[in-house]
């Protein structure tokens, strides 16, 4: 025990140095922490008023929330941003600790962090929803730990086998086919629940009924079965909710074992003859940065996410154009694509990590480092806008509106490119590192990404507008004076706003470069 509360008093302490370290993160962690105190509210609310509704509804409700919320810890962190390992296991390797202590810390300290403090208050706060059943409403509170620990040890086991499997190159390719899949039927399946929401409703009682039986909603199950005084029903349950924690527990344990030392090891890396793209390139400071740009794109998995997700957007506006019978919405998507690709290089420098100290040491200049950095990601990404904006416009007949979209996203990528240069010279985000596990989630990255990505929309939906006025204009009249007009100053505008921006994050970097670097070693 003694050894469990130094792993739970070291967690802390780590993350405490990190967010000390960096204020960004820390406000971060505290602007996320506030929200999942705003979903506790909103949860206490609803049960609140559970209380007061049809008992049948109650236990549906109860039932279906509380499986979806084991099953949220289980995929969220992986669909997401990953979860917070400060305690990840390569680090324990070294320690004089065994397996079995390191597991037990684990497990503990997740258990205290925000996600499962509020997961362990949501479980208790339950009991809300049996104010008229009293017996029940104690039980709830008492299986409160029950249910955070079921929802903690489910995400541990499933981190766990994600990070081994996650090692070979092979497995990352599956899984992010079958993300592209996912993503892929998104709007089909939307749009099924929402033709057939009525029908789905009335199934969900039985449906809840069937998963009080299993691992997911065994726990929340209990007090449901407490509330109709079904008390030999209410027992089996209960040792299906403590069979679960112990088979996750278990699991996870050999799991661990098996893994024990290897966590380090990472893939193995596979050299090839020649000199790949930097051959291709002129031999130039900024076209060697180009190259291995370039190079990220086609072979680092962490850009080829951002690829997949932006390729299967067209795929899901046209399931939305269908749905809402607006064709618009299809050719719009490449709009999208532009501006997704384009601010992607918004976490190009995070991504170098500490390999971005070979600039320093060569004395890269700012604006050669800009200019390689936009180059490579020109030059992935203007053939993928063409090629949405065409086929789009082919698919809804609208070939005479295809200059109008061109120039419009012309401005968009360009102006990305040219927001993402300055940027990116500004933030350092926390990302994971090349050849880190790639489901880590550095604390207060989370809610940072987005105020990142926000303040970067925000930029360039600010920017484009003028081009956009004249692209209303073109669709409103169809006059061809607007459409070239629309396509001619898309082009230069966005070009004026990209030198601009690599100018501007030119002089930013040889400004600010060391303490960038300084920033990026923090990281690790």
């Amino acid at each position: 025990m003694a050894r469990i509360r130094v792993m739970v008093a070291l967690r802390f302490r780590v993350l405490w140095n990190t967010l000390s370290r960096h204020p960004w993160q820390l406000v971060g962690a505290i602007i996320g922490a506030l929200y999942g105190l705003g979903l506790l509210a909103l949860a206490v609310t609803g049960l609140v008023a559970l209380s007061w509704a049809d008992p049948g509804l109650a236990r549906t409700a109860l039932v279906l929330g509380g499986s979806a919320l084991v099953l949220g810890w289980m995929i969220g962190p992986i669909l997401v941003s990953g979860m917070d390992r400060t305690l990840d296991p390569a680090r324990l390797v070294m320690f004089p600790m065994s397996p079995g202590t390191q597991v037990a810390g684990i497990a503990v300290a997740s258990l205290f962090g925000v996600p499962g403090i509020v997961t362990m208050l949501v479980s208790a706060a339950t009991a809300l929803a049996w104010l008229r059943a009293p017996g029940a409403a104690v039980v709830a509170v008492v299986l409160a730990p029950l249910a955070a620990v079921t929802c903690v040890l489910a995400c541990q086991l499933v981190m766990t086998l994600m990070t081994r499997a996650a090692a070979n190159r092979r497995f990352r390719e599956i899984i992010g086919g079958l993300l592209l899949l996912l993503l892929v039927l998104a709007g089909p399946l939307l749009a099924g629940i929402g033709s057939g929401v009525t029908t789905f409703s009335e199934q969900l009682p039985g449906f809840a009924q069937v998963l009080g039986w299993t691992p997911l909603g065994a726990v929340w199950s209990v007090p449901v079965e407490v509330a109709a005084g079904n008390w030999g029903i209410a027992a089996l349950k209960l040792l299906i909710a403590l069979a679960t924690v112990a088979a996750l527990f278990f699991g996870w344990r050999g799991l661990y074992l098996a893994n024990f030392g290897t966590f380090a090891g990472g893939s193995q890396a596979k050299g090839k003859a020649g000199t790949g793209w930097f051959g291709r390139f002129p031999a130039t400071p900024r076209g060697a940065i180009a190259a291995r740009s370039f190079t990220y794109w086609i072979r680092d998995p962490r850009y080829l996410q951002s690829l997949i997700v932006v390729l299967v957007m067209p795929v899901v506006f046209g399931f939305l154009a269908g749905s809402t019978e607006q064709p618009i919405m299809l050719p719009a998507s490449t709009i999208f694509v532009a501006a997704m690709i384009s601010l992607t290089t918004f976490t190009d420098l995070s991504y170098d990590g500490t390999a971005f100290s070979t600039h320093l040491l060569r004395g890269v200049r700012g604006i050669d480092d800009r200019i390689g950095r936009a180059w490579a990601t020109g030059l992935v990404s203007a053939p993928l806008v063409i090629l949405v904006a065409v086929v789009t416009s082919v698919i809804v007949g609208r070939l005479d509106q295809l200059p109008t979209l061109l120039g419009l996203a012309g401005a968009v990528l360009l102006s990305g490119l040219g927001i993402a240069s300055v940027s990116s010279a500004l933030f350092v985000m926390p990302v994971p590192q090349s050849g880190e596990n790639p489901f880590v989630s550095k604390p207060g990255a989370a809610v940072l990404s987005l105020v990142g990505t926000a303040a970067n929309f925000g930029s360039l939906f600010v920017l484009t507008l003028p081009v956009a006025a004249l692209t209303i204009a073109a669709g409103i009249t169809g006059d061809p004076l607007w459409v070239w007009l629309t396509f001619g100053v898309g082009l230069v505008w966005g070009a004026a706003v990209c030198w601009i921006g690599v100018r501007w994050g030119g002089t930013l970097y040889d400004r600010r470069a060391p303490g960038l670097m300084e920033k990026l070693s923090a990281q690790q």
